[in-house]
């Protein structure tokens, strides 16, 4: 035998999924509407998200006096490059790269631009001091950063 709480709380449960149905619609029609595109249009987006993913290249070197990082990074100015040692152990170098394309063709004007952020986490030895870090531009759009070892 139901209790007066199970039939409040199943109540509830149709007034709610009634109310969903008028705000959202029917899932049942939502579901009959969805069409699935083709798979050659999955792979196109696929192949175009893919080329235009933005990763840098950051090399690194080591030996037992120093660590020395290079991040290649193409598009992003100097100003828009920040480096975080606050985590012990741990070195971050984010970046924004910000560029614009402009076409011109008769009197139509596109621009394109692109927007790229990156965050890279890179791990340190106990024996990295990060105090004495630093940082030179490099002349390939990059920089160069060197963690002396104690």
């Amino acid at each position: 035998m139901a209790s007066q709480r199970d039939n409040v709380i199943a109540k509830t449960g149709q007034e709610m999924g009634q109310l969903f149905d008028r705000f959202f619609g029917s899932i049942e029609s939502l579901r009959q509407s969805r069409t699935q595109p083709a798979t050659s249009d999955v792979n196109a987006t696929i192949a175009s998200i893919s080329s235009n993913l933005w990763t840098p290249q950051i090399e690194r070197q080591e030996d037992e006096h120093s660590i020395t990082l290079r991040a290649y990074l193409p598009n992003v100015a100097r100003s828009q490059i920040r480096i975080d040692t606050s985590t012990k152990g741990r070195l971050k170098i984010y970046g924004e790269s910000n560029s614009q394309t402009v076409y011109e063709s008769g009197g139509d004007r596109i621009t394109e631009r692109q927007l790229g952020q990156i965050e890279k986490d890179i791990p340190l030895p106990d024996s990295a001091v990060i105090e004495q870090m630093t940082v030179l531009d490099d002349e390939s759009n990059g920089i160069v950063i060197t963690i002396p070892k104690h």
